[in-house]
Parts: structure tokens; sequence; C-alpha cells
């Protein structure tokens, strides 16, 4: 009797063996990934594969749309109607309406909380909207902080961009926007000697230091952050008049040609003289 319970089990086994030899060889997937470097350089090529498949999913700005009808960012609202819209979530209109109504987060009376959140509702929903329908915005930032002329390169690194950093105003400070491509704007190309010259003359200055106009396009949402991932379109480089005086894109091109001596300040006598000189 043991015995046949024995061959019993013994045949199972080999049953079961056979099976799962059938299921590795219908399902290659499942054998064992390469180990060492090569399972290395497989996983980072996976990595890399899945994460440009991500960015291909996400929406893409309108390339023609003139920098002029973008909006400019003045607040931490602004931002956190970005947030929500790009994020594609619920709204969560309690937590909007304590962010955007000072008199609502002041109230600690339940039914008038609930009375000015109905009101405000309507509000929030057509902000939200409004942010969907047109993701594009500018701001200024009052600090270039660019680095010492490059004359390799002709040009300027832009401490700005060197990271990824981000933004936020006062009001709404839990909502930021950080530069999903900022690597792509480190370096602003100024092939213009006069104006590298001015430029390199104000950065070491106190008075008049090189501010920056970013353009952006709200392509996502950091949920872990409340941050939004905003893809930067256009940067001007100014000075604090908002004259501007270089610009650029993510790829390096530059569309806004110098503008002549006679049409700007002059901010540094040499370069003028040198520009002057070879006009």
């Amino acid at each position: 009797m043991s015995v046949k319970f024995a061959s019993i089990a013994i045949l199972a086994v080999m049953a079961l063996s056979a099976c799962k030899k059938d299921d590795a060889e219908a399902n290659p997937e499942g054998a064992s990934a390469p180990s060492g470097l090569l399972g290395n350089a497989t996983a980072e090529a996976t990595a890399k594969a899945k994460a440009a498949e991500a960015r291909a999913s996400l929406a893409q700005p309108d390339a023609a749309k003139p920098l002029a009808t973008y909006t400019e960012l003045e607040s931490g609202n602004q931002i956190m109607f970005l947030y929500v819209a790009a994020s594609k979530l619920p709204p969560d209109y309690t937590k909007l309406a304590s962010a955007y109504s000072k008199e609502f987060r002041d109230t600690s009376d339940a039914f008038r909380q609930n009375d000015l959140l109905q009101a405000i509702k309507p509000q929030l929903e057509q902000k939200i909207a409004q942010a969907s329908a047109d993701p594009y915005g500018w701001m200024e930032v009052d600090d270039a902080r660019l680095g010492a002329y490059d004359f390799q390169r002709k040009g300027f690194p832009v401490g700005e961009f060197e990271d990824g950093r981000y933004r936020y105003f006062n009001d709404a400070y839990d909502y930021k926007i950080g530069w999903a491509n900022y690597s792509q704007l480190a370096f602003a190309p100024v092939a213009d000697e006069a104006i590298a010259r001015q430029l390199e003359s104000m950065r070491t200055g106190y008075s008049n230091t090189p501010r920056l106009k970013i353009y952006f396009f709200a392509q996502s949402a950091d949920l872990d952050n409340e941050r939004v991932n905003a893809l930067v379109t256009r940067v001007q480089i100014t000075d604090k008049s908002g004259r501007v005086l270089a610009e650029y894109g993510p790829d390096g091109s530059v569309s806004v040609e110098s503008k002549s001596e006679a049409d700007q300040e002059c901010l540094d006598p040499a370069a003028c003289a040198a520009q002057a000189a070879a006009g």
C-alpha cells in the first residue's frame, strides 16, 4: 500500500516538473534576469525605454503659440489651478477654498464654511477650467544667476536651470512650479560680443543684475510634492526695465537679434566703443 502511494507521489512530482519545464519554455520571460554588468545594462536600457515612453505620452506645447499670448504668472493660486488641471485628479474643493479664500480659512463655523464653499466652488471650477484650456504662462525671475562668460561655447551658464529648482509664491505656497527640462536651458548662447560684454558687466554689478522671463507649458504634475512640471519653451534674459538682451530656446536656438546700439542704453562704455568701432 505504501509502495503504491510512493509511486503515485513520484509520478505526480514528475508531471509537475514537466509542467514547469513546459511553462518556462513557453514563457521565456519567466527565465531569471541576467546578472552582473549585463544585468545592469539591461535594467538601465529598460528604464530609459520606459522613461522615453512616459515622456512621449505627455501633452506637448504648441510651438507656434506667440509668446505675447502667454499669461503672466503672479500668484500661488495660479500655480495651484495649473497643478490641479495638470494632475487630472478630482479637485479637493475644501483644500482649494482654504488656499483661495482668507475668509474661508479664518472661519471655524462649519455651517459658515459650507456656505462659503458653495459660493466659492463655481469660481474654483472656472479657474481650473481656464488652467486646463490655457496651460501656458510666463514668470519673471529677478536674478538669472549667470555664470562667467564661456569663451569656448560663447555664452553663459544659467544658474536658475543648473538643477531641479522650483518656484512658489507666498500665497498658496504649498503649490510649486519646477522646470521639467531644466538641463536643456542651463546654458544661454550669446554670440554677440557687445551684448555678452554688457551681460558680463551686469552680472558682476549690483544695480542691474540680469533677470529672466521664463515661458512655459504646464505639462504634468508631481503628485508627491504638489508641483507643476513645467516644460520651458523660451527664455529671455532682460535688464530690470524688461529690455530683452538675449533669448534662447531649449534646443539652443536664438530667434531674437540683438538690438542696435541706438535703441538701447549703453551699460558698458567699453563694449559700446568696441561695437561702434566694429561698425
